[in-house]
């Protein structure tokens, strides 16, 4: 009876740790922040480990509007190297961007799917 407490505990820890990946599609940064507080130590531990990968996630696109916003500026006064630069820099923070939120859903689903990925965060 005790082991069966105990599975159903982990396996609802496990899938509350998953959403907190997920959750980078619907309710990016909030539900992470809820599950962070409330939860138990591996799922909390998940959860805060996806609450910094949605700021990284949700910060790039800001960075790459003000360098995009920056380089059409300076393109406007014929300052091609750092415009050149504002481009590079703006498609580094797009595969940022990119790497972190496959990275969300790859943590999501091998924390549903192995048991070892969910007591080692």
């Amino acid at each position: 009876m005790n082991e069966q407490s105990l599975h159903s505990d982990t396996q609802g820890g496990r899938v509350l740790s998953s959403i907190s990946y997920f959750s980078i599609f619907f309710a990016p940064i909030i539900l992470p922040i809820i599950i962070w507080i409330f939860a138990d130590k591996p799922a909390s531990a998940h959860a805060a480990k996806s609450l910094f990968y949605h700021i990284i996630t949700y910060i790039g696109p800001v960075f790459i509007a003000i360098t995009l916003g920056l380089g059409s500026t300076l393109l406007n006064q014929q300052q091609n190297t750092i415009t050149v630069i504002a481009i590079i820099f703006s498609i580094i923070l797009i595969i940022l961007t990119i790497w972190y939120t496959i990275k969300n859903v790859y943590r999501g689903v091998k924390v549903l799917i192995s048991e070892n990925a969910y007591f080692n965060p």
